[in-house]
């Protein structure tokens, strides 16, 4: 199989297409079947059974009043993971605002009762978004981002969203809406799936994918400029798929997690280089359940480095991870 480089991306789902290299214009799920772990991570592949686990996404148009549920109730209920989810602010227009959780304790009736009067917003805290903060929306927390702002959204991959403005999906979401009184959280906590770090180089950084537990995006944030990735595994050609520019057109990156060390390189353009970027990843993956042949296999304590010998190790299970 030909070896996977960065991906250059418009949006980062399941649907999206990559946009360079001899991959051009195969969607990432069809990617994630081909490469696996080798794209994703075995740990990542295995736990979210070979699913795309989050999404990153530019947005700037405004949104309803969104509220997503946690893992524990959308599993079950929905089939589907919960939606925890990360804001970085890229620009706001002075007026623009965004809600964030209520201001003060709320019962059902009083959230159903503003739902029909039109009025829930009024109950929410209401902020003026600044270029380059972040916000961290957890699960249950209603929220809405306002006209003017533009920002890359990272979020867990799952369809679970509700819009409690319509009365319908008010009613199906009123027993997971966090009804207490919520501050705006500007950092996402030590538990959350993944990072997102703003990092700002001005001359050429290395870093290891594979130090990690998954795969990485690079998103960005200099219209002015540009980032450059380059493998370096012993590769001296430069080409479209081991080296790759992103600009304020074209400013999203895929890093496979089998990438074993790649350099970003800020623009060349005046007398001192710089350029910044969004670096995410995952984390705090939980270790997949063992199946009942996998924990009769450890009591043999067997260790073997053969893929093939049938121990079971190193291997890619399709079976319900959940």
């Amino acid at each position: 199989m030909k070896k996977i480089y960065p991906l250059l991306l418009d949006s980062i789902t399941p649907e999206s297409a990559a946009l360079n290299g001899f991959l051009k214009d195969n969607s990432l799920e069809d990617l994630i079947d081909t490469y696996m772990g080798n794209l994703l991570g075995d740990k990542v592949f295995s736990f979210f059974q070979g699913n795309l686990p989050i999404t990153v996404k530019l947005c700037d148009e405004p949104g309803h009043i969104t509220v997503s549920p946690d893992d524990e109730t959308a599993l079950p209920r929905y089939g589907n993971w919960g939606k925890e989810r990360m804001l970085y602010i890229l620009s706001a227009k002075e007026d623009s605002s965004i809600w964030i959780g209520f201001k003060k304790g709320l019962t059902a009736t009083d959230i159903y009762e503003r739902s029909q009067s039109g009025t829930i917003l009024e109950t929410m805290n209401e902020i003026g978004p600044e270029e380059g903060e972040t916000f961290y929306i957890r699960p249950g927390v209603p929220f809405r981002i306002g006209e003017g702002v533009r920002y890359v959204e990272v979020a867990q991959n799952s369809p679970c969203d509700f819009n409690i403005g319509e009365t319908d999906q008010l009613v199906e979401a009123l027993d997971f809406i966090n009804l207490n009184a919520t501050n705006p959280e500007y950092v996402a906590p030590e538990d959350c799936l993944f990072r997102m770090e703003r990092v700002a180089i001005t001359k050429p950084q290395t870093i290891a994918p594979d130090q990690t537990e998954s795969f990485m995006a690079i998103f960005n944030l200099d219209n002015q400029t540009s980032l450059k990735v380059k493998d370096l595994r012993g590769y001296t050609d430069i080409s479209d798929e081991t080296c790759i520019e992103l600009d304020s057109k074209f400013p999203l990156a895929l890093v496979p997690h089998d990438i074993q060390e790649l350099t970003i390189t800020p623009s060349q353009d005046g007398d001192n280089p710089t350029s910044s970027f969004l670096r995410i990843y995952m984390c705090n993956i939980p270790e997949p359940p063992k199946e009942e042949d996998e924990e009769e296999d450890e009591h043999h304590h067997h260790d073997c480095d053969d893929e093939e010998c049938g121990c079971g190790h190193h291997h890619h299970d399709d079976e319900d991870c959940h």
